[in-house]
Parts: structure tokens; C-alpha cells; sequence
């Protein structure tokens, strides 16, 4: 099956565990989260991300794609922030900001006061909405425009950590006319076959700038850079005239369209988004997510059937310790933050272990990158050469190590949650033991129930792998971007006294990495106290729901009890049918009616 079918038979088997449950368990807490995991798989979309160096024609491809002229463009760097659009047939421009507010607006035009040559702080802006009507949105396409890849801003920083791991299909616009710079080799080494190359289609623009007959021989030398770049991945390379294809689509120029070869484009497009690895990939967390609120579910039934064997003594005493549970939440809450302190402490110290031995091994790096240097290009070596080499580094730190530190947090999430369980186990224990039943041992499997409710519908914690590296954003590394503007470092490249500078640079540089250093380390540890707060404020929220349905379970058992006209009977074999459901879905058989 293709991703379309896939998709829509899951949201029908979740549409038909939704329907048993609310018929067989009415009280149970995963009702919402089921509801919640429909309305996700409707709303689901394909992304489509373009992505390229200045001026490789990325804005006037996505008009193309869009068939309208909206987006800035021009023989100048003109896109200067993220631009998402969205299928809606009422115009809409929203300018989401860092801090967290929305600026709006009735008119498309507005994006001109968003370009590189207006003057705007684009590291205030954390991506732009549009919100249009054209053909290729209708099927539920985002197609995002982004600024060149070549430069060291927030927005670079938000390209390659937050929207391209996501994107389903990524377009890496390059040229014919000047084809695969260093620059480009190292963010598809970096960043594309990093995030799967398989979902990357290679476009050459300005196949118009080249004769009709070398145009195969030029698209085979293209093909040939990025054979050595990234192997046997490498399908295909797609020479396109963006402007062509832009012109043929307002005109309605179907000969010119074609020529384009945007046709063809928009092929492996549709190809890569029906059968490609991300969608693939979506299938499955759409999967995961089911499976593990059909988890939970099966703990509801067993805990369910367990509690329709008790007496209404019982019952009622767990009923009490559960109250009671509830009632000494603030208490319990001042223990699990002394817990997560210690363990929070213990991370930051691992983290900060490997932070020392990154910086100590960075500075010797950029004094020997100093102390080598024999070029003229001082103010280049300062200016771009050290910085890029400095946010590289710190990149590749965290491409080793953040997986390590979502482990932690991972593995720090699963104690709490045990930790919970086991505490109200005692604290049935206490009931128990004034009650003078010292034989007697609740039996709730709902309360260790891995429910899908948190982190699996979020990914990972706070934003998962890559959000540790938003924390890269450019005022991290102003320090090191100020030193060409230094008087000392002026003169010395005016009187060319390349080594006269060295050691005054070398001393520079060793006191502005000290200070990104320890602002990387203040934001790590920043990062991680969100993190161990976001466990705790988790953990709790779902240990809440989950006894809060063991608590209705056990409501409910004593009202049978109560009402002598209850058929409870009925209501077992209900029980038994929906657990014959759940089984059946976890056996992977489809069942009809």
C-alpha cells in the first residue's frame, strides 16, 4: 500500500477502536487520546522544502511550483527568512516571532518588507506563514521557502535543526551554471544525506543559460560532483529552468511548461511523498501511537475484569487510598522534585565533562588553525574562515552527543513513572495495613499502562533530536563574529603583519571561545532543567489520567454492586469483546462489522 492507504487504514482502525470503546468502556481515559490521534491523521500534511544557496533561483521554483508570482524575487539575495504556505482560500500573511507573538496581515505584498534588502531584524522572526490558494496545496502540500544555506544566522539554524529533519520531500536547488561550490558540498554532507538523502531531489536551475545541445553534458558533470559526494544515492539530477516554468504557468504555456522540466520534477515529487522513507516514517509513529494507547487499553480491561471479581470492601478500600493518593499529591511532588534535582545534577555533570574536554580540544584547533595559516586573506580568516570552523564543531558535538542526553532524559522519564506507581503501591499498603487486611495487595494494571499520551505523540522531549541545537542561534556566537571589527586585528591587516597578529589573534580567540563556551554550557544546562521539568509535568499529568481511570473503574464496580438491576453479565462480555478487538488489532487482523 501506499502512504494514502496506509493512512487511511489506520485512521479507520483507530475510528473502529473508538467506536468498541465507547461501547464496551465509556469511563476510559484513552477515549481523548484516540480522538486526538484521528484528528492528527486528517490533519496531516506533506512537506515539501526548498533549499539551496543564494540566488540559485529557490523562490522563483516554489512560484512555479505555487503557479503564482508571490514570492520576493530577484538577481539579488532576496529570501531573508523561512516561508511556509498553506492551502486556504482566504489570503493571509502570519509573521511568527521568537517571542512568541503573531503579527498579521490581509495582503500577500507584505513579504517584500521581508526581504534582504529591507531593513529588518530577521533573527526576531522565526518563520513566516502564507496562507493561499494554488493547485498543489489542495492535496495537503506545505511547500516552505528558505533564505541561502550559506551564512551563520538563526534562520540557517532553524532550516537545518527544525524544518528539514521534518520535511517528507527536500528539493536542493544548485546550478548549472556553476555547479556543487565547497560550500554546497558541505551542507549535503552536513545536513541532506545526514536526514536522509533518499528524500532529496537534485535540481540544476538556469538550464535556460545553457545551450539546448550541452545541456545533458553539463547535467552529467553535476551528476558526476554529487556521485563523488554522496555514492550510489544519487538517482538523478534534474535540470530546470525556474524561470521558464514560472512564465509557462502564468501563461498557460504548456510547450514552455514542459521544456521547463518542472513536469518532471513534480513527478518524483508526488513519487517520493506516495513511497518515500519519511512518509514511511509517519505510518509508523501514527503505528506507535496506536499501539500504545491499545496498551493502555488492554491494562483498563484487566484492571476491569480484576475489579469486577472483588467484594464492595474491597473495593472501597482502594477506593480510599486512591482519595487519599489525591490528597497528598503536593507532598508527593515535593519528594519527585528532590529526586529529579539530584538526577538533573548528574547529568549536567556528564554533560559538562564532555563540554570541557570539546573546548579545550576546540581551542587548540583554532590556534593551530592560526598558527598555520600562510594566506593573505587575514580578514577572510577572522571574518569566516574561524567562525565557520567554530560553529562546525560545535554542530558535530552535538550530532554525537544529543542522542546521548535524550537517552538520559528517556531513561530518567521511565524511573519517574515507575517511581509513581510503586509510590501509590505503598500507599495501598498504608490503607491496607489500617484496615487489618494484611493479606491483601491491590491489583491495578492500568497504573503501570506505557501510555502513548505524552511522548510518543511529541517524539522526543522538548522538541527531540535537533532541538538541542537550536540553542546555535547567531547572538551564541557574536563574541566570535565581533573580533574582525577589533582595533588591533584592523591595523594589523592594514600593515599586512600576518604574523605580527597571530598571537594577539590567538589570545582573542581563546577569550571570546571562553565566553561562547560557557554561554553553550549555561544553555545546556538551561535545556535540561526544561527538560527534567517537562518529565515531571508529564509524568504527573499521565499518572494522573491513568489513576483517575482506575478510580471510575472502581466507581463503577461498586455501583454494580449497589444496583441490583445491573446486568453484570453483559457488561463482562462487553469487556471480553473489546478485549477480543484489542487482540485481534495486535495480531494485525482486520475485522469487519
Amino acid at each position: 500500500m501506499n502512504y494514502l492507504e496506509e493512512k487511511i487504514r489506520i485512521g479507520q482502525r483507530v475510528k473502529e477502536t473508538l467506536q468498541h470503546l465507547k461501547v464496551a468502556m465509556p469511563i476510559s481515559s484513552q477515549i481523548a487520546p484516540l480522538i486526538e490521534l484521528a484528528e492528527d491523521i486528517a490533519d496531516d500534511y506533506y512537506t515539501i522544502m526548498v533549499v539551496g544557496e543564494f540566488k540559485h533561483g529557490k523562490s522563483t521554483f516554489v512560484n512555479a511550483l505555487l503557479g503564482k508570482d508571490v514570492m520576493p524575487r530577484g538577481v539579488t539575495p532576496t529570501t531573508a527568512t523561512i516561508n511556509t504556505v498553506f492551502h486556504s482560500n482566504q489570503q493571509e500573511v502570519q509573521v511568527i516571532k521568537k517571542n512568541g507573538s503573531i503579527e498579521k496581515f490581509d495582503s500577500i505584498n507584505v513579504l517584500n518588507q521581508f526581504t534582504a534588502a529591507q531593513d529588518f531584524d530577521s533573527d526576531e522572526i522565526k518563520y513566516i506563514k502564507l496562507f493561499m490558494d494554488a493547485e498543489i496545496l489542495k492535496k495537503r502540500v506545505v511547500l516552505i521557502d528558505t533564505p541561502g544555506v550559506n551564512d551563520l544566522s538563526d534562520q540557517r539554524t532553524e532550516v537545518t535543526h527544525q524544518f528539514l529533519p521534518r520535511a517528507d520531500v527536500v528539493i536542493f536547488m544548485c546550478s548549472l551554471t556553476s555547479p556543487i561550490k565547497h560550500s554546497e558540498q558541505i551542507f549535503i554532507e552536513e545536513q541532506l544525506m545526514k536526514n536522509g538523502i533518499e528524500r532529496t531531489i537534485f535540481a540544476a536551475n538556469f538550464a535556460d543559460s545553457i545551450d539546448e545541445e550541452e545541456i545533458e553534458e553539463v547535467t552529467n558533470f553535476v551528476e558526476r560532483r554529487l556521485e563523488n559526494i554522496v555514492g550510489k544515492n544519487l538517482s538523478k539530477v534534474y535540470p530546470v529552468s525556474a524561470k521558464e516554468a514560472l512564465m509557462g504557468r502564468l501563461q498557460n504555456d504548456k510547450e514552455m511548461l514542459l521544456y521547463s522540466g518542472l513536469l518532471e520534477i513534480e513527478s518524483e515529487i508526488y513519487q517520493k511523498i506516495e513511497s518515500g522513507t519519511r512518509s514511511q516514517e509517519k505510518i509508523e509513529r501514527f503505528e506507535e501511537r496506536l499501539e500504545a494507547i491499545m496498551e493502555v487499553i488492554r491494562r483498563e480491561i484487566e484492571t476491569a475484569k480484576i475489579a469486577s471479581t472483588k467484594s464492595v470492601e474491597q473495593l472501597n478500600r482502594e477506593m480510599k487510598a486512591v482519595d487519599s493518593w489525591f490528597k497528598e499529591i503536593a507532598s508527593q511532588e515535593v519528594e519527585l522534585q528532590k529526586y529529579l534535582l539530584e538526577r538533573e545534577e548528574e547529568i549536567n555533570f556528564l554533560v559538562g565533562k564532555s563540554l570541557i574536554y570539546f573546548g579545550n580540544k576546540l581551542i587548540e584547533d583554532i590556534e593551530n588553525q592560526i598558527f598555520l595559516f600562510q594566506g593573505a586573506d587575514i580578514k577572510g580568516l577572522v571574518e569566516k574562515q574561524i567562525p565557520y570552523t567554530i560553529r562546525s564543531q560545535f554542530t558535530k558535538w552535538i550530532d554525537q552527543y544529543e542522542s546521548n542526553i535524550q537517552q538520559l532524559l528517556f531513561k530518567l522519564e521511565k524511573e519517574v513513572s515507575t517511581g509513581l506507581s510503586r509510590s501509590f503501591q505503598k500507599q495501598v499498603q498504608v490503607q491496607t495495613h489500617q484496615g487489618e487486611n494484611l493479606h491483601y495487595q491491590t491489583e491495578a494494571p492500568i497504573l503501570n499502562a506505557k501510555s502513548g499520551n505524552a511522548n510518543v505523540k511529541a517524539g522526543l522531549i522538548l522538541g527531540g533530536v535537533g532541538s538541542v541545537a537550536l540553542v546555535l542561534g547567531a547572538p551564541l556566537f557574536l563574541p566570535i563574529f565581533a573580533m574582525g571589527g577589533l582595533p588591533f586585528v584592523q591595523q594589523k591587516i592594514a600593515e599586512k603583519q600576518l604574523e605580527n597578529v597571530k598571537p594577539d589573534l590567538i589570545r582573542e580567540v581563546h577569550k571570546q571561545l571562553d565566553v561562547v563556551l560557557q554561554d553553550f554550557g549555561f544553555y545546556l544546562k538551561r535545556y535540561i532543567n526544561r527538560a527534567v521539568e517537562e518529565i515531571k509535568n508529564n509524568t504527573l499529568e499521565e499518572f494522573d489520567r491513568l489513576l483517575r481511570s482506575y478510580q471510575m473503574i472502581l466507581q463503577q464496580e461498586v455501583l454494580k454492586h449497589q444496583n441490583e438491576t445491573t446486568n453484570i453479565d453483559s457488561d463482562f462480555n462487553m469487556l471480553i469483546t473489546l478485549e477480543e478487538w484489542i487482540e485481534n488489532h495486535k495480531r494485525g487482523v482486520e475485522i469487519n462489522g
